[in-house]
């Protein structure tokens, strides 16, 4: 269920503002914590210093798909930011699908899912703004981080775990 924005003509200019920049500070660390992550793994496996953990891969997969799902969110907020509580009219004209602007009788604005619907007196509701794919690209890769963030852990654990005794440490 989406949270209706509580601004009388959409979404909020600076809330979108603040999103577009937060999510692209956070998702630039979140490539560069991959890249050093991956950088040490492979320096490890070429000096052989240490024995890698299982758990590096999937951690470092986990920041990107983390930042992909950010950088996805951000790109549909920032085509929100063209809208603004003169631009509803506009907007609702140039949805799919044949709607007639005096049709409209009220629209909406959501921050999850990223949705801006105009509503015509039928009861129908076009999305318009936000590209189609945002949505569930942004769910899956955020999906896909929740995941293999959990295998990462998983792997950490089991990792940190002593031998059992008379067997051989496995690496």
């Amino acid at each position: 269920m989406g949270s209706t924005s509580t601004e009388p003509y959409g979404h909020n200019v600076v809330s979108l503002m603040g999103i577009v920049l937060v999510a692209s500070v956070v998702g630039i660390g979140l490539v560069a914590y991959a890249c050093t992550t991956l950088v040490g793994l492979v320096r490890a496996r070429r000096d052989a210093t240490a024995a890698t953990p299982w758990a590096v891969g999937p951690r470092a997969a986990a920041s990107l798909a983390a930042a992909g799902a950010l950088a996805v969110y951000a790109w549909g907020a920032f085509h929100l930011l063209r809208y603004d509580d003169t631009e509803w009219a506009p907007a609702c004209r140039a949805a799919e699908g044949p709607v007639d602007v005096t049709a409209v009788e009220s629209y909406s604005a959501t921050y999850v899912p990223l949705r801006f619907g105009c509503h015509t007196a039928d009861g129908t509701t076009y999305a318009v703004g936000v590209p189609e794919y945002v949505n569930p690209a942004a769910l899956t890769l955020a999906l896909t981080a929740g995941v293999l963030a959990g295998a990462a852990a998983l792997a950490s654990r089991s990792a940190r775990r002593p031998p059992a005794p008379g067997t051989a440490p496995s690496y």
